[in-house]
């Protein structure tokens, strides 16, 4: 979707750009912790399965963190790369997972034409076992532990002014989604092309129209699954102030789930798959705002209303409602904290009958009994997340940190919902972080 592009391109220009002209920067965090679930358990036993759930298991950890930076600034091209990696340890867990790894490979390359025309290449390679909850909710993963996720995801856009007030963006996008374990039936590639038109209408604001294509292609097994999503949006940019910026779209999303309607073989004649599915229509909105009220400091919300991928097997997509909140404020030249909340509210419609998903997941090989255990009926899914990070610098290069983390995750549907992985877990640390 539109809202979704935007937020993984520019969680790529994020992760990637360096502060400072140092071309070369280096980070270490080394941090002890206690983890109230780090396996994302259930927060109840799950006696509907075999064998029975287990009540969460806590654990102290020890992490390290290192991270390398490069950036480059020519008079035409601009280059920046960073790798990070993550390892903790759990030694309460006692198992093959007391050890746990993430690491994240970023790089981005832009090249200027001329004044009016610039391309970028980008690229955000991620492997982690610990859940991203926000970025793996919206892209239609479970927020819980996996020991193995990938996700790449690669940008490529031309940014081209027209005229002195119009100008363009157009992109093209690719993600590629591999989870190991139980969770492979989410794998997926998506491919997705955008184009915007942006209007000056005077220096503070500009008015935008967008089109945005996705496509997503889930692995062979689970190809009922496919959909592909069209939205239109128009919107404005305004600048109300040097410190104050506002950002809003509204549009319609176009949801075609034909992988459906394309298993006539698992779904019986005159069912779902005897022709072609009504294409959905879902409304599409999008408002976020910064404010900038003082060096070093920030507030910035936002909030989308619009349709995200499933992360259930019997499902395509789901209506989503999304609110985020950030915060960073500096309290001294070497005392600041950062904050960030996050909130996700996902719908669930059934695709198909009761009858139909038994069929479907017979064809797969599965009993009787397990097939009929697959619907679910309608739901939701809830996921809230809230961080909390103090740091005091107390030498040029080496800062103290304490740190909080909460993580709600809640799945409730009318049938066969048997808790559905629904967890809550706390995390608190203290470390230090040297950087240069």
């Amino acid at each position: 979707t539109a809202w979704m592009t935007f937020t993984g391109f520019a969680q790529i220009q994020g992760s990637a750009g360096q502060e400072g002209t140092k071309p070369f920067t280096a980070t270490v965090a080394i941090r002890e912790g206690y983890d109230s679930n780090p396996l994302t358990a259930p927060y109840t036993p799950n006696v509907n399965s075999n064998p029975p759930g287990k009540e969460p298991q806590s654990s102290t950890y020890t992490s390290i963190q290192p991270s390398l930076g490069y950036n480059y600034i020519g008079l035409q091209a601009d280059a920046a790369l960073r790798y990070d990696f993550s390892g903790t340890y759990y030694p309460s867990l006692n198992q093959e997972y007391d050890i746990q790894y993430a690491q994240t490979f970023v790089g981005r390359y832009t090249y200027a034409i001329d004044p009016r025309t610039s391309f970028t290449l980008a690229n955000n390679f991620l492997y982690t076992e610990q859940p991203l909850v926000a970025q793996f909710v919206q892209a239609g993963l479970a927020p819980v532990f996996n020991t193995s996720t990938i996700n790449n995801l690669a940008t490529a856009q031309a940014d081209y002014r027209v005229t002195d007030r119009l100008s363009m963006i157009t992109r093209w996008n690719n993600t590629l989604i591999y989870l190991g374990g139980n969770s492979a039936n989410g794998n997926y590639m998506n491919n997705g092309a955008f184009q915007q038109f942006r209007l000056d209408f005077t220096p503070e604001t500009v008015g935008t129209f967008s089109f945005d294509y996705q496509l997503y292609d889930y692995d062979n097994d689970n190809a009922y699954r496919d959909n592909q999503q069209v939205s239109f949006s128009i919107g404005a940019d305004h600048t109300f102030l040097p410190e104050l910026f506002f950002s809003g779209r509204i549009g319609i999303q176009l949801n075609d789930n034909y992988g459906l309607a394309d298993s006539s073989d698992i779904i019986n004649a005159g069912g779902m798959g005897s022709g072609e599915q009504e294409i959905g229509a879902t409304p599409f909105a999008s408002i976020s705002s910064t404010w900038n009220y003082e060096q070093n400091s920030f507030l910035s919300a936002g909030f989308s209303m619009q349709v995200q991928q499933s992360n259930l097997a019997t499902q395509s997509d789901s209506e989503a409602y999304t609110l985020n909140l950030n915060w960073d404020h500096q309290f001294t030249e070497k005392f600041s904290v950062i904050q960030s909340f996050f909130i996700n509210l996902a719908q669930f419609t059934p695709e198909l009958s009761q009858d139909q998903t038994t069929a479907l997941f017979v064809s797969q090989g599965q009993s009787l009994a397990q097939a009929a255990a697959q619907y679910k009926g309608s739901g939701t899914q809830t996921t809230v997340t809230y961080q909390c990070k103090f740091a005091y610098q107390f030498l040029p290069y080496l800062s103290a940190e304490f740190g909080w983390s909460y993580t709600s995750y809640g799945s409730y549907f009318d049938l066969n919902n048997a808790n559905s992985g629904s967890y809550t877990r706390n995390q608190v640390f203290l470390g230090v972080r040297g950087t240069y």
